[in-house]
């Protein structure tokens, strides 16, 4: 695909995209983003990673396309396709056809290394937005297998074959910092978004990171950004400097994580919050999970939590915060 065609194709994108934000910003009972797990299974074992298993089968199509369904139901704008490992799932594309055939914009998450030429463009065909890939680092360590030196061959494809828009996120602890400068550098000059994220507990919140680490991601975010401006993460600057952030946290309304089990999670280092079944999952709950302050918000490092909670940062919300339990684990 050319560069212009790809060009047009992106504005045309972006710009159904932010009508759909704008839409939700208007209307605070509108979802914006949902995760939904197409499997839990995944081909890597990163050892930061809290979210996936080596044995569960995906999930039935008919199964997600019936949480499509009720994701449409409720207004939702972005709908992320994520795992585990996405790939994995033998339909992804026809997943991805059918978000966009219910009127909502599709999104996936991958560690990249199966993606093939092929694959990129059935996923392009069938009209994903964006795609977020996770490297970690310059070459495989007992921490993260997805490195630069192993995944470059994928970027190299995607940049010549992607009809969407292509994210690249690092972890930053799971490698030598400097080497997520070099990944960061790179997605850059391949006319990709780069993205770098905070480690985080089992709970989500932050794991410390050493001086070097802290310099290294002011570098990186110094390099310039790609991405939309309401998507920044500048929440995590200050979440480095002083331990916790004051936000008013719209998980459960704005943004919600719905598991293999078809069950919706406020995200997900928070299984079993409130753990409802989405086919009864309704306007009366989200409202409750908007205007409910939740007990973890302060130290949660989860980036889309933040960012989309930013629409309502003039809005009100209670003062009686929800005490929220350990996660209960996968699938809970």
């Amino acid at each position: 695909m050319s560069f212009t065609r790809l060009f047009r194709r992106n504005r045309v994108g972006d710009g159904r995209a932010l009508l759909g934000v704008v839409g939700a910003a208007i209307d605070p009972r509108r979802p914006v983003l949902a995760n939904l797990i197409v499997t839990r299974r995944c081909n890597l074992s990163c050892a930061y990673c809290y979210e996936y298993d080596k044995t569960s089968p995906p999930v039935c199509t008919a199964t997600l396309k019936w949480s499509i369904d009720h994701l449409r139901r409720l207004r939702v704008v972005f709908v992320t396709l994520t795992g585990g490992e996405t790939l994995l799932h033998p339909e992804l594309p026809e997943l991805v056809a059918y978000v966009r055939e219910r009127g909502m914009t599709p999104l996936m998450n991958t560690n990249g290394y199966l993606l093939t030429r092929d694959r990129i463009k059935a996923l392009g065909d069938a009209g994903l937005y964006g795609m977020q890939i996770s490297i970690d680092n310059l070459t495989p360590n007992e921490t993260t297998k997805k490195s630069l030196k192993t995944l470059l061959p994928k970027l190299r494809l995607l940049a010549d074959h992607a009809a969407f828009r292509v994210r690249v996120s690092t972890v930053l602890g799971a490698g030598s910092p400097d080497e997520a400068i070099m990944v960061a550098r790179t997605a850059l000059e391949l006319g990709f978004e780069a993205k770098c994220q905070l480690a985080r507990d089992e709970e989500g919140a932050l794991v410390p990171l050493d001086s070097r680490s802290l310099q290294v991601y002011e570098e990186i975010r110094r390099m310039g950004r790609r991405s939309p401006r309401y998507l920044s993460e500048d929440f995590q600057t200050r979440l480095i400097q002083h331990g916790q952030v004051a936000w008013k946290c719209r998980a459960g309304a704005r943004y919600f994580h719905v598991c293999e089990n078809g069950l919706v999670h406020f995200c997900s280092s928070r299984h079993g919050c409130p753990g409802k079944p989405l086919a009864e999952y309704a306007e009366a709950d989200i409202r409750k999970a908007f205007h409910t302050p939740k007990g973890c918000s302060s130290t949660c490092t989860q980036p889309y939590a933040h960012q989309i909670s930013r629409l309502d940062s003039l809005r009100g919300q209670g003062k009686t915060r929800l005490p929220i339990l350990p996660s209960q684990g996968l699938g809970a």
